[in-house]
């Protein structure tokens, strides 16, 4: 189930996992919602979640990291603590934006991107913890 080289299959296989479902949902936000909208729009949105052109970027970007990041186990780790860092402060900026319904909200988040994105961050906390097989090994030998 898993090879020396690459890491154990869970931590790395849960990357991927995130990585193609931000993937499909940045793709979708250019192909399904206006691609090139700014600002609050209910209206622009991808099943239920608001989109923006910055918010698409975001998750293209995050969708390609994650796929590359599922190639190896410290990959997959490193991401996870990424996404906890990143999405941790996209769900408390989104919070703020979803209760307030202010003008300034350039992403367009809407809750439910903040379910997506605080779930994504305990996720990624997740992912952070998990370590590599020799990792592990290693700290109970220790």
């Amino acid at each position: 189930m898993s090879s020396p080289a690459r890491g154990p299959l869970p931590p790395r296989l849960l990357a991927l996992v995130i990585g193609l479902v931000y993937l499909a949902l940045g793709l979708l936000g250019f192909f399904v919602a206006e691609p090139t909208h700014m600002g609050p729009d209910s209206g622009n949105a991808v099943w239920i979640f608001s989109t923006s052109a910055l918010l698409n970027i975001v998750h293209t970007v995050v969708g390609v990291l994650g796929i590359v990041a599922s190639t190896k186990a410290a990959g997959a780790q490193f991401y996870g603590w990424g996404l906890f860092v990143a999405f941790t402060g996209l769900t408390i900026y989104g919070i703020f934006m979803a209760a307030s319904d202010s003008p300034g909200d350039l992403v367009n988040i809407n809750w439910a991107n903040n379910w997506l994105h605080g779930i994504t961050a305990l996720l990624g906390l997740v992912l952070g913890f998990l370590q590599p097989k020799g990792q592990r090994a290693a700290a109970r030998e220790a």
